[in-house]
């Protein structure tokens, strides 16, 4: 799901589509056997993708938004991505739900790493300070997560995200 596009990648991007990797192969392995999924890669791929958002979305996007005095353009849909995301990785994973977060990852992950993606977008913001940047992100905390849930709201929950994503791309 990630991109692979490196192009003088500086140190957002190169922090950032790594974990992007990292992410799609335990995801991957998650499902790798399709007679059950692996609990280990996917316990693992929802503490790194919660984080993952979370550094989005408490360092990066805030950041960029007050380098460029306005909310960025993608902000809206990837915010969109991620609550759909995260509501998600709520409830105990099933092969429909893994496949469902893939799906919605092939298409975030480009808005992202491509050549006028939120990472590049955020390059050219941030300049110099970069480093700084990136730092910050690498001293977020682990995210605390939750057991998963799966009372009968929560499909009704993730269903709504689903349709508001959707209907914030077009």
């Amino acid at each position: 799901m990630s991109t692979g596009l490196k192009r003088d990648a500086g140190p957002i991007f190169e922090l950032l589509e790594a974990d992007h990797q990292r992410l799609d192969g335990l995801l991957a392995r998650a499902v790798a056997d399709p007679s059950r999924i692996d609990r280990e890669a996917c316990d693992a791929f929802r503490h790194g993708l919660l984080r993952h958002i979370a550094m989005e979305e408490k360092v990066l996007l805030p950041e960029a938004m007050r380098r460029s005095g306005k909310s960025l353009p993608v902000a809206r849909i990837l915010r969109l991505d991620h609550a759909a995301l995260a509501a998600l990785l709520v409830p105990t994973p099933t092969p429909e739900g893994i496949s469902t977060i893939g799906r919605i990852l092939s298409e975030h992950n480009p808005l992202e790493e491509g050549p006028e993606g939120l990472y590049a977008t955020c390059e050219r913001l941030v300049g110099a300070q970069a480093d700084a940047l990136v730092e910050r992100m690498r001293a977020l905390p682990p995210v605390k997560v939750a057991a998963h849930f799966d009372g009968p709201r929560i499909h009704q929950h993730i269903e709504q995200l689903l349709r508001a994503r959707d209907q914030g791309r077009r």
